[in-house]
């Protein structure tokens, strides 16, 4: 047996004296979790998710375009819409696409200035495909009737192709 040697005899510790070390305690622990949280939700990467890339990235913002497209293509073949109009609305509409994506008007670019348009490593193979459009409804927009009775120019359907082609293989930024 082991024995002590004290001055005093042992005495139990009263609440009181012990409530200091208690709060102190619990503090500490809040203060911990408090920390804890705060590192976990400032830590957090704030990088947004990068939209996807490649060939079955969606195809967003160009339905209203194709729409437009049939619906020339629908008033032409209903008889709503003659030849040489259905021609210069798929014109007028490449030409809108290409402004919204270029960010800037070509509605009424000459082929020479668009020829002039600078490529821009996004926009590069837009603005081709938007000079092969163009130039390939030229002469179905512009030509006199007469000179063009006894050649098959291209019909409404190959035109509207052209712009929808345009529309689908123009890469977003």
């Amino acid at each position: 047996m082991i024995r002590t040697m004290a001055a005093e005899p042992f005495t139990a510790v009263s609440p009181s004296d012990t409530g200091p070390y208690a709060f102190a305690t619990f503090a500490l622990v809040c203060l911990a979790a408090a920390l804890c949280l705060a590192a976990a939700l400032l830590g957090r990467s704030r990088r947004r998710p990068r939209p996807r890339q490649g060939a079955h990235r969606p195809q967003t913002g160009k339905g209203e375009w194709l729409e437009a497209v049939d619906d020339i293509r629908t008033r032409f073949h209903e008889g709503r819409l003659g030849e040489d109009d259905a021609f210069a609305e798929l014109a007028a509409l490449a030409r809108r696409f290409a402004s919204a994506r270029l960010g800037r008007d070509v509605t009424s670019h000459t082929l020479a200035e668009l020829d002039r348009l600078p490529r821009s490593r996004g926009d590069g193979r837009g603005v081709d495909l938007l000079r092969q459009t163009i130039r390939a409804l030229y002469p179905p927009e512009f030509a006199e009737p007469v000179v063009h009775a006894g050649t098959a120019g291209p019909t409404v359907d190959e035109a509207a192709g052209w712009v929808t082609n345009l529309v689908e293989r123009w890469r977003e930024r």
